[in-house]
């Protein structure tokens, strides 16, 4: 094993974020996911019936990239698509049993992940958060402005190296979250400020 002990802090970092990433990906393989169909599931489980378009739009990407991922998830039996009986030109989407089932493995993943070591301690989060709040005052301002992690994970390769987290849009960090590792957490409550902030 490399001697870590003298490692500079950002090479500490980046090395246990994909070392965090790795294993996320690696056990996601198994389930027949990738992180963007379980951002995609994870939506439409909570809204039951919904539209590929609306699907997209609350994830923060274009409906045909968002398309991909939801041809992935139906391959494979995690989602199903219905005539729309409202527009008979479109489909709306719902997750099936088998969806559930891996959306709640993938949870569970998460979840073991989040126990690694301190990651589970709320204070590391806050620690992270207070680097990256300070490091924004010391020029890195761009770099957070230009992240768009959500776009990696919806990126057009479709394999197990696909990861990212979704940007939930205007104030999401305001609603108040469970410290998970990887997934992000769409809340029903950010849903509802979407539609709101929609119809405005």
């Amino acid at each position: 094993m490399p001697e870590i002990n003298n490692w500079s802090i950002n090479r500490l970092l980046s090395t246990a974020a994909r070392m965090l990433e790795y294993s996320w990906n690696d056990q996601l393989k198994s389930l027949g996911l990738t992180h963007a169909g379980v951002t995609a599931l994870s939506v439409i489980a909570q809204q039951r019936m919904i539209s590929q378009v609306k699907v997209a739009s609350l994830v923060g990407v274009q409906a045909q990239t968002m398309g991909k991922t939801l041809a992935r998830l139906e391959s494979h039996g995690h989602v199903f698509r219905t005539r729309n009986t409202i527009d008979r030109r479109s489909y709306l989407l719902g997750i099936t049993d088998e969806g559930r089932r891996v959306l709640s493995e993938a949870e569970n993943i998460d979840r073991k992940l989040a126990s690694v070591g301190e990651l589970s301690n709320p204070e590391f989060r806050g620690m992270l958060i207070n680097i990256i709040e300070g490091l924004k005052e010391q020029g890195g301002e761009e770099v957070l402005k230009s992240s768009i992690p959500h776009q990696d994970a919806f990126s057009s390769s479709y394999d197990a190296t696909d990861s990212g987290e979704v940007n939930l849009g205007k104030g999401a960090t305001e609603v108040k979250r469970v410290n998970t590792a990887v997934m992000d957490v769409i809340t029903p409550e950010m849903i509802a400020r979407h539609r709101s902030e929609g119809d405005r």
